[in-house]
């Protein structure tokens, strides 16, 4: 992204002299641990870096560079009126349902409170439901891992009997049904 803002941008990128902060290898790791933090994903990197060659000047940090495609909007996570209105949604939920948690945060948050509680909380539940999502953000943004579980349906498969396994099994049931070899 940097080669590329360096051609596009030229003599804007040049620093003042040497001591300060040039748009070198320590920038690159500046910004790769700003965007990660940030939790960036590859299709927003790809458009804010498409958008960011029609600017007139590059972004100065990675903030001004998610703002092309998150807006104000920075923070990676639900809101937590959206949070508590899918978790009841997806809790209440029956079968082989498809949910859709939105963010791993929140289906980490129903499963601390219980899917049987938010199937059928209310909106007097929601300061609880906002404390321990809260938490939940908070263990994500320092490093923790929350996964939403693969779909539990069993896949129903026709695996064919062997013929002669079978074919003897028959003739198995058949003489005993007649009484032979009793």
């Amino acid at each position: 992204m940097f080669i590329a803002w360096k051609a596009r941008f030229k003599n804007k990128m040049q620093t003042r002299n040497e001591a300060e902060f040039d748009w070198s290898f320590p920038m690159v790791l500046v910004w790769a641990q700003e965007l990660t933090d940030k939790r960036v994903t590859i299709k927003e990197f790809e458009l804010a870096k498409k958008r960011s060659m029609d600017l007139d000047w590059m972004p100065n940090n990675a903030v001004e560079f998610l703002r092309l495609v998150r807006g104000e909007n920075i923070n990676p996570y639900p809101s937590l009126e959206t949070a508590f209105h899918v978790a009841c949604q997806n809790c209440g939920m029956r079968g082989n349902a498809s949910r859709n948690w939105t963010h791993e945060t929140v289906h980490e948050a129903a499963t601390r409170i219980g899917f049987g509680v938010l199937a059928s909380a209310t909106e007097k539940f929601k300061p609880e439901f906002a404390r321990v999502y809260m938490q939940v953000i908070n263990e994500f943004d320092n490093g923790a891992s929350f996964t939403i579980p693969e779909s539990r349906r069993i896949e129903q498969k026709h695996i064919p009997a062997d013929e002669k396994v079978a074919d003897d099994h028959l003739a198995k049931i058949k003489a005993m049904l007649a009484g032979v070899g009793a």
